[in-house]
């Protein structure tokens, strides 16, 4: 595993409590006209996101999200139409509102509707960047159902033999139920080596990162977090992470009716152009379909036991089931409070100044 050290301790550091981070990131889609319904779904996904650890796509994309309405490339109160193609089929106009109102409601609705037919599938296009997959995928876990999520993205890997961006860091992820409520498997991944948002903060804060993970814009492999951010992210496993990013592409772009071959709008840079017109594609089952749940359940308990009890591999004490370590920041950070970064810290305390909102930190 390539980890970039974000955790990185100094004395401009904050510490804040999770729930008065949510109301402070309320309050500032509140102010760019955002219903506080949907400025709830946003605030709370993104805060989320940085309790379970996952710091690339939580309250760091807030400057940019805000400043994507603000050049009217993203709609702050969309009008989000749900067209049913059959009794379990869903299709989605996002009505190119932030991805996280859409992606949530999509995921209820799909919910409710493999409750009642043990299946529910939905395609989403004209949608934005949605943040943590897990966040949808938890809606899912705690109704005892499967879930699997898929999204489409702007470029940033190359087709296997070429050297240049051209599909998106292709995420997937998926849910599915455990014994302990809270602590459901929860796979959540890209194609790529580091998750974009890890280069984008490497970038900001002049760091560098390890060889392996990008090359800049004229193909040549780098450590500086800035040259990588502006040049081409690598694919884990070479022609195999490749491979499946374009069928991402087809899966969550072309099928759902979202752009796609490398047409999707770059979200975390300064290309205010046009609509990005995001694609997801959900497919939601329910836990119990081939089975009752009490039997359900206790296969995934029974299964991740086994796997616990495997000989540990050299350096490793335990053996943690895909959304553990995210749980257990979470428990951690719950209790002790968010560290945000100075350079995400100052973001905000900025982006407060300019919107007249008390800043809590």
């Amino acid at each position: 595993m390539i980890v970039i050290n974000e955790n990185k301790m100094n004395k401009k550091n904050i510490n804040i409590k999770h729930n008065i981070l949510e109301k402070f990131i309320c309050r500032i889609y509140e102010k760019h006209n955002v219903p506080k319904q949907y400025a709830s779904i946003i605030s709370k996904g993104l805060v989320r996101a940085d309790v379970r650890g996952i710091w690339s796509h939580g309250v760091v994309r807030v400057p940019i999200y805000c400043k994507r309405i603000e050049k009217k490339v993203a709609n702050p109160r969309p009008k989000i139409k749900f067209k049913n193609i059959a009794k379990n089929i869903v299709h989605i106009n996002g009505d190119n509102s932030l991805g996280f109102v859409t992606s949530t409601l999509a995921m209820k609705k799909c919910v409710q509707i493999a409750k009642k037919n043990g299946v529910a599938i939905a395609g989403i296009y004209n949608s934005n960047h949605f943040g943590m997959a897990a966040n949808y995928l938890e809606i899912a876990t705690k109704n005892n159902c499967i879930a699997w999520m898929f999204t489409s993205s702007s470029p940033a890997l190359p087709p296997h033999g070429a050297m240049a961006a051209h599909f998106g860091t292709a995420p997937f992820a998926f849910g599915a139920p455990t014994a302990n409520k809270k602590k459901p498997f929860i796979l959540d991944m890209a194609c790529s080596a580091v998750a974009r948002g890890k280069l984008k903060f490497a970038a900001k804060s002049g760091k560098k990162i390890p060889f392996g993970l990008a090359l800049d814009k004229f193909g040549k492999p780098t450590n500086d977090g800035a040259k990588a951010f502006e040049g081409i992210m690598l694919p884990f496993g070479g022609m195999k992470g490749a491979g499946i990013s374009w069928m991402m592409d087809i899966i969550a772009g072309i099928f759902t009716g979202g752009l796609h071959s490398g047409n999707v709008k770059n979200q975390f840079g300064n290309d205010f152009s046009g609509h990005a017109n995001v694609g997801h594609f959900i497919i939601c089952l329910k836990a119990d379909l081939f089975q009752n749940k009490k039997s359900f359940l206790k296969k995934m308990e029974y299964g991740i036991k086994k796997v616990k009890k495997l000989k540990k591999a050299k350096n490793f004490s335990e053996i943690l089931h895909p959304g553990e370590p995210e749980y257990r920041a979470e428990q951690k950070n719950l209790k002790n409070g968010i560290l945000l970064p100075y350079e995400i810290a100052n973001d905000l305390r900025t982006l407060s100044v300019k919107l007249n909102i008390k800043c809590p930190f």
